[in-house]
């Protein structure tokens, strides 16, 4: 009799349910498999199979679909992501396909464009359909933050989100997207977020929507400021009666939230970077893994467990042990029989005692590249590695012993993982899907232990959490919004809506709320505006944001000193500045007016009093001489008289302006062992002044900002078509170079680029065989030009204009760079793009305006 060891919640059925039938179980809904670990209860497996094909290969079917993501299945049907006409680029996007798994013959295909994505054609399909067994409904996120609700039975779109538009979803380095996973009513997706308002920075966030209309429910996330995207998937698990969602983060930690509701419960912090493998989850622990360098020592890569009955800050209470220089990045571990098997980075597959993490025998070599997961199915591990190698191993008591060796065809990689269904394994690869099993086998399940229930809600649980819905809203005016109040108990179950006679509605913004908590924003409502709701139950409290955009036509001119808080993924990157202010520092010293850039970002993103020294890993001191050019060599300032003599006179000059109220120097001392402690290190210390933009304001891209240099944002709704963005617009020149400065509008860009003079209309950066129409310009640094963007679709296809010219002379009647796409994006938010790597962008008088 096989049993398997984890057990997880399958959070696609009613409230409070948990796995209980072989008919859901042994479908695949979920990329880690019915139980969140890569295993199935499916028996009957070939030991045995030649990719070639032929007699006795035991290739039942195969499909010539190649892709990285991890097929899913449900009804009969397999869903995965793909690329959309990979053989003509002038085409190319990405498509959920639905292939009948019993043939292998296409039920249905769902294409749609890939757009405003760095994203490269060969890393498109990497996240996994999530299929709910509940509705018969797919969803998918696509890598460049297109989400959407399919009918799993014909493709019809149900409803559609475009993430990094409406929420600020970072369209992932290389490719990396997340997973999104059901629980209940809910669908759950994340991404490193860079919104609006308290959300401006990043953070690694979940955003939780109903899976049955798509309307935000709650919106979390992780500690700010991670280094990495990631697409660790999320898995549902009861811990000693508390349902939690576990997942590894952008910010180099371990995480449990509360699916229902998004409230944090613990985090467990262990990488210098993000962590992409997946947690598994036994009992009351977590195993999980990663490959980069321990926040707690220089060793690199590690293999942990963690009690996760824990709560709060677990970095140190919650690790149960832990075992270094196993490089886990990629690969998810795997429980068989209390005997952990993580397969490394490298393509060694590791079995540790699950107890202490100690290994139990030499490590076993499945190739050199690993980024699959393992499958365990009828007593058999099925293993696939990047570079082309496949297995079948069968588990031993230190191990695992081959069964089986073969390669796929060349040329075929494989990322995504093999599943198992109805007597049959699945395997991707880049080139195909194959389908194995032995011929007329039937099915058959092995027993599976119960999965461990969560503690039912009392009849004296009292509210302990208030949650207000939809948490996020994007308005036009004229516009009216119903407000849920819901109510959770202290572990995160509902307990009933909450009566409008037991709660106080709050408003903070343009527009009312009545008493029934309809909120309305006017019809003479003319600017875009944030609006919060707050719910108020006794000392128990919930929020909603809205942001209000009225239809086109806008105007902003920036002389209020603020970048406008309702734009999102733009507020963090840019900042306001007196423009008459920078242009006189800089004319008397170009240091001064650098030094005005750098403190008001680091007042503007951080807070009134700034410190810069090197006493902390972030080293504050270094980064600000280095913007200012003295960090290096005999230019960087030795101790603190040398320092003083280098700024006290922009400092002062700033002083005079009210730009800084006080500068105070200090030293710190290094620790032993660490350079030449003899020597007092400098340390500045500035405060904020009174002085903000007075008169002619601009916006300013900054260059500075960690991994957001490059970057977009946008301003409104993703429905808005048709329109034309204009701008005046300069870029700074440094070191003989000059930045990319760009506008954004229904989902293409218009970018002047300065390193290779040239003006560019694109819609996927990497691909330009996709689109990409350019012209050569000429424009200078310091200089003002206008810049102008004109989009609209005639005829069913996209037509795109883009033109400049210098600030004040009349407008050229011919356009610099135009084109027509065939393939069009008929819609998406006016925006802003800017790569400031090199040098700042400003921008100034921005309108956007419907087409006449």
């Amino acid at each position: 009799m096989m049993r398997f060891a984890s057990v997880a919640q399958l959070g696609a059925l009613t409230l409070g349910m948990l796995l209980s039938s072989f008919a859901v179980a042994e479908e695949w809904p979920y990329w880690r498999g019915p139980r969140f670990d890569s295993t199935s209860a499916e028996q009957n497996l070939p030991e045995t199979w030649d990719p070639k094909g032929g007699e006795g290969s035991n290739v039942l079917w195969t499909a010539e679909i190649g892709s990285r993501s991890t097929p899913t299945l449900m009804n009969g049907k397999l869903y995965l992501l793909t690329t959309d006409n990979p053989d003509d680029e002038a085409k190319a996007g990405e498509k959920v396909v639905c292939l009948d798994a019993l043939t292998g013959s296409t039920v249905w295909e769902y294409g749609f464009n890939v757009y405003l994505s760095d994203v490269p054609i060969e890393r498109v399909g990497w996240s996994s359909v999530t299929c709910d067994p509940e509705t018969g409904n797919v969803y998918a996120q696509g890598v460049c933050g297109y989400f959407c609700c399919l009918n799993g039975e014909n493709g019809n779109v149900l409803w559609e989100h475009s993430l990094h538009e409406e929420y600020g979803f970072l369209t992932t380095y290389g490719g990396r997207t997340n997973f999104p996973i059901i629980h209940e009513n809910n669908v759950i997706v994340s991404a490193v977020v860079i919104g609006w308002g308290d959300m401006a920075k990043p953070a690694h966030r979940f955003i939780a929507f109903d899976k049955t209309n798509g309307q935000p429910v709650w919106f979390n996330g992780t500690t700010l400021l991670p280094h990495d995207t990631t697409y660790s998937a999320p898995v549902l698990a009861v811990i000693d009666g508390e349902l939690q969602m576990i997942f590894a983060s952008g910010d180099g930690g371990v995480h449990g939230f509360q699916p229902r509701t998004g409230k944090h419960l613990w985090k467990y912090m262990i990488s210098g970077r993000g962590i992409n493998t997946s947690p598994l989850v036994v009992g009351n622990r977590v195993y999980c893994g990663h490959s980069e360098e321990n926040v707690d020592s220089t060793e690199m890569g590690a293999v942990f467990c963690l009690d996760a009955t824990k709560r709060g800050d677990i970095t140190k209470t919650g690790e149960i042990w832990r075992t270094k220089e196993i490089f886990a990045g990629r690969s998810s571990p795997m429980m068989i029989e209390g005997r952990l098997y993580v397969a490394d980075d490298r393509g060694k597959m590791h079995c540790l005692d699950a107890e202490t993490g100690k290994p139990l025998g030499d490590a076993t070599r499945l190739g050199t590249m690993m980024r699959a997961n393992l499958l365990y199915a009828d007593g058999k591990i099925y293993a696939h590695e990047a570079n082309g190698r496949g297995y079948v191993l069968k588990p031993t008591e230190d191990g695992a012993e081959y069964l089986h060796k073969f390669r796929f065809p060349r040329g075929e990689e494989a990322h995504g993982s093999p599943i198992a269904w109805n007597a049959r394994v699945y395997i991707p690869t880049t080139g195909k899907m194959y389908c194995i099993g032995k011929e007329g086998a039937e099915q058959s399940l092995a027993e599976v232990e119960a999965a461990p229930q969560e503690t039912p809600p009392g009849d004296e649980d009292k509210p302990a959490q208030v949650q207000v819905v939809p948490v996020e809203s994007l308005l036009r005016p004229g516009t009216r919004q119903p407000m849920a109040v819901r109510l959770y108990n202290e572990r995160g179950q509902y307990l009933r809506n909450a009566k409008m006679d037991e709660i106080e509605m709050n408003l903070e913004g343009p527009g009312e709320i009545d008493d029934q908590g309809r909120y309305t924003i006017l019809h003479d409502q003319k600017d875009q505006a944030p609006a919060y709701i707050t719910a108020k139950m006794g000392e128990l409290t919930g929020d909603a944001r809205i942001r209000i955009v009225p239809d086109l036509g806008w105007s902003f001119n920036f002389d209020a000193g603020v970048v406008p808080i309702t734009w999102v993924g733009a507020r963090y990157r840019h900042i306001t500045l007196d423009w008459d202010l920078l242009s006189k520092l800089r004319s008397e010293d170009q240091l001064t007016g650098d030094l005005y850039i750098y403190t008001t970002t680091e007042f503007t993103n951080f807070a009134p009093k700034r410190e810069f020294d090197d006493s902390t890993p972030r080293q504050t001191w270094t980064n600000l001489l280095r913007y200012l050019g003295y960090a290096t060599g005999e230019k960087k300032p030795k101790n603190v008289e040398e320092a003083k003599k280098l700024l006290d006179p922009a400092l002062n000059r700033l002083k005079e302006e009210k730009v800084i109220a006080t500068a105070e120097w200090s030293t710190w001392d290094r620790p032993t062992g660490q350079g030449d402690e003899n020597v007092p290190e400098p340390r500045l210390t500035i405060t904020q002044g009174e002085r903000r933009v007075d008169g002619n304001g601009v916006m300013c891209k900054i260059k500075t900002i960690p991994l957001g240099a490059r970057s977009q944002g946008w301003m409104g709704h993703s429905d808005l078509h048709d329109y034309t963005i204009q701008a005046d617009v300069l870029g700074f020149e440094r070191a003989g170079k000059l930045p990319d400065i760009g506008l954004v509008a229904q989902r293409y860009t218009l970018d002047m680029m300065g390193a290779s003079k040239k003006m560019q209309i694109r819609t996927w950066t990497p691909q330009l065989n996709r689109l990409s129409f350019e012209a050569p310009i000429e424009w200078e640094p310091n200089t003002w030009y206008t810049l102008k963007f004109h989009t609209g679709v005639e005829d069913g296809k996209a037509v795109l204009k883009g033109k400049f010219w210098k600030k004040g002379e009349p407008e050229p009647e011919a356009w610099t760079v135009e084109g027509v796409d065939e393939e069009p994006n008929v819609q998406g938010s006016p925006g802003l793009f800017g790569n400031a790597k090199d040098a700042e962008i400003f921008y100034d008088n921005l309108t956007v305006t419907p087409n006449k």
